[in-house]
């Protein structure tokens, strides 16, 4: 059986830096006001900057990363390599059963995701991620290397779309215009990327016709998004979190700001590595017209931003998760289950931030119906095909 956990941080302890994943799981916050256009010559862009503590290159795609095998794409909830039978069966076993009762897992470890309990107990080096259902908390995911196990058990190489809407006060977040589109995916290798789609993409709406992707979500909500997305990528898409303006600058406060090298400055941003406020940050997350590449540089900063978010996340540990959930439930709209985002989210933990690449999709900015729009290339496709994957 597992141990019972004497596991004795404090909330308060936990509630230090609870907001870093918001970061991680939400394109942060919309980006620029209503009506622009791109009006920008379009390339794969790295944006302003590097992140600290990781570098700011595309990595070599099958460098080494950290422990980890690939499942199968769109599974949710732990999966074993290939061949490697269930994980009832080869993991449960090992632990000695899929529920956990009250006395196993210590209050501090507890938090909620849209009101179902979640936890994560830290022991060591091993991590065991748990929701509370009717028949106690069942594990859903970690790793347990005092074990043995080749995991870590985290859903596997899936892809997730981070949305940020653009709603102003009295607007439905869910019926505005997503004008940050980030494709977050993981290889369940130890590798990942982040692909910002251009905002002006004209492509085939689920509606049927043409027209800007970011269109997709006052006609249809979120899902149409997936679905524009998903159907101009060729990649299935296991969901998605949604986001606004509301708390993101009180957030990054929270957490004490976040570290990002700029080679350039962004508006009143100096060049250099900079720990920015919560202004500063939504600043770089909105900023395009000052920008060479315009909102293809925004795209890349927003994608930096979400990076720095995982290496921070990264350094405060895994028993951060469940008081990071906690805080950001109210701010995120998703269609994931709590047992998909906590894996999700203790991916950043065994992802090698060296093997996470980024990318804006290529595109160019041309003229259809009076409409400045972006049509994206050749080369688009081949960063498509490339991500598939899940690594960039």
């Amino acid at each position: 059986m597992l141990p019972d956990y004497g596991w004795g941080m404090a909330v308060g302890q936990l509630m230090r830096t609870t907001l870093a994943g918001l970061l991680v799981s939400t394109a942060l916050t919309s980006c620029s006001g209503s009506g622009e256009d791109s009006g920008q010559a379009a390339t794969s862009s790295s944006g302003s900057g590097s992140v600290s503590g990781a570098s700011g290159q595309t990595p070599a795609r099958g460098s080494p990363g950290s422990r980890g095998t690939a499942g199968p794409t769109g599974s949710s909830g732990p999966v074993l390599p290939a061949g490697n039978g269930s994980l009832t069966a080869q993991v449960l076993a090992r632990l000695g059963a899929p529920y956990l009762t009250d006395s196993q897992v210590p209050t501090a470890a507890r938090g909620t995701w849209k009101g179902s309990q979640v936890a994560a107990i830290a022991q060591g080096e091993d991590v065991t991620l748990v929701i509370k259902e009717s028949q106690g908390w069942k594990i859903v995911g970690g790793w347990w290397p005092s074990k043995g196990l080749p995991g870590p058990y985290l859903g596997g190489r899936r892809h997730v779309l981070a949305l940020g809407s653009d709603a102003r006060q009295g607007q439905d977040i869910q019926r505005s215009r997503a004008d940050t589109i980030q494709l977050i995916g993981v290889d369940g290798q130890g590798g990942g990327g982040i692909l910002g789609m251009p905002r002006d993409s004209y492509v085939r709406l689920p509606s049927g016709r043409q027209g800007k992707i970011n269109g997709a979500m006052p006609a249809g909500g979120p899902t149409a998004m997936v679905s524009a997305v998903s159907s101009t990528t060729g990649i299935p898409i296991q969901g998605y979190l949604l986001s606004d303006f509301v708390g993101f600058q009180r957030a990054v406060h929270a957490i004490g700001g976040i570290t990002v090298t700029l080679d350039r400055p962004v508006k009143d941003i100096p060049a250099g590595t900079r720990n920015l406020g919560g202004k500063q940050a939504l600043t770089l997350a909105r900023e395009r017209k000052t920008l060479p590449r315009g909102d293809f540089d925004r795209s890349a900063n927003q994608g930096l931003l979400l990076m720095s978010g995982m290496i921070k996340l990264r350094g405060e540990g895994p028993q951060r998760l469940p008081a990071l959930m906690t805080a950001i439930s109210p701010h995120v709209s998703t269609d994931l289950t709590p047992a998909q985002v906590i894996t999700l989210l203790a991916s950043a933990y065994q992802v090698n931030p060296t093997r996470v690449g980024r990318l804006v999709a290529d595109g160019q900015p041309v003229m259809i119906g009076g409409a400045s729009v972006v049509q994206l290339t050749g080369k688009a496709s081949s960063q498509l095909a490339s991500f598939r994957d899940g690594n960039l």
